[in-house]
């Protein structure tokens, strides 16, 4: 577990907002601050962690409030090991266990750009990071601030209704590689991209897509709203669950033969083609929120906490309680 010490000094007045796994035992996360008022923007923290039997080892930037808004976390393995942080509006920040600091913001609003308007998702995918946005925005970080549209003439841009929005647009994307991954959001716009050119998956539903994960047993699981579940591939999709959930999952993926689902209310599985809620200790349940997955192991973080997962045990990083 994190130090009291370190928990006092880093945690204490903030909650765990995203999460990303580097290693075993690297881990990164984006808090926010504790705020009284709803109209009161918090400041955030981006922390690195390092945890080795005998030592913690700790970096931590600190952003002011209006830096960072709707920011989104994955941990990348190239051009080098370290932590990519997107901001709504495409802002960028970057850290490691030695450094942090920003990087340009993704080109943005113009024709060819990364991005259209906004960045809504960002996922590891064969270790580089990718970026998703409204207007079925997608882009590739191949350098340091450097970024490459991935939107091309098989891609179009969804039309837009009476009120000059769409109903189409891209709030995740995830992959078995760089050359097989699927991109969605809106409703029901779900897309397929192998290496050279996308095409659109028929989803045989108007809801909301809401998550994504591309698992080992070779099938793609969609989340949408209300906590509905999708199974399928290419153009076969089944609904295998129809939730009635008041949050949709906030991340799926998947570890020890299973995908793994949560939200702020729960941590689920789903197994043999049906969710379950399995049986895990107050500890675990309490962290609920958000999940990562990488070098075999499974982080939760949320609200109250933060817990590993490495197939046969669970060890609690933090915990709010404490």
């Amino acid at each position: 577990m994190i130090s009291k010490e370190n928990w006092e000094e880093f945690f204490e007045g903030y909650y765990i907002y995203k999460c990303a796994v580097a290693t075993k035992n690297h881990f990164y996360f984006v808090l926010l601050e504790f705020v009284e008022q709803n109209d009161t923007a918090p400041r955030k923290r981006l922390i690195s962690i390092v945890l080795a039997d005998d030592d913690q080892e700790i970096l931590c930037a600190e952003y002011d409030a209006e830096y960072f808004d709707l920011a989104r976390l994955t941990s990348v393995k190239h051009p080098e090991q370290q932590a990519v942080m997107v901001a709504l509006d495409g802002d960028v920040a970057v850290m490691n266990s030695e450094y942090s600091g920003f990087e340009d913001s993704i080109p943005r609003g113009k024709p060819g750009s990364p991005l259209a308007t906004s960045a809504t998702a960002v996922a590891s995918i064969d270790g580089y990071a990718y970026v998703v946005g409204a207007w079925r925005s997608v882009c590739r970080r191949i350098a340091p601030g450097q970024w490459e549209t991935l939107a091309d003439h098989s891609l179009p841009a969804p039309e837009k209704n009476k009120f000059g929005r769409a109903n189409q647009g891209f709030n995740v994307i995830a992959g078995f590689s760089a050359s097989d991954m699927y991109a969605g959001g809106g409703e029901g716009d779900l897309w397929h991209y192998d290496g050279e050119r996308w095409s659109q998956c028929q989803l045989p539903t108007n809801m909301y897509i809401e998550t994504i994960c591309c698992a080992g047993d070779g099938c793609v699981y969609v989340g949408l709203q209300s906590g509905s579940i999708m199974k399928g591939r290419h153009l076969k999709w089944d609904l295998i669950h129809k939730g009635n959930m008041t949050l949709p999952f906030q991340d799926m993926a998947w570890l020890q033969n299973r995908v793994w689902c949560t939200s702020d209310y729960g941590i689920w599985t789903i197994e043999n083609g049906k969710l379950i809620e399995p049986a895990l200790s107050a500890e675990v349940r309490a962290c609920a929120g958000n999940l990562s997955v990488g070098d075999g192991v499974m982080l939760i973080a949320g609200m109250y906490g933060a817990t590993v997962f490495d197939g046969s045990r669970w060890t609690p990083l933090c915990s709010a309680l404490q």
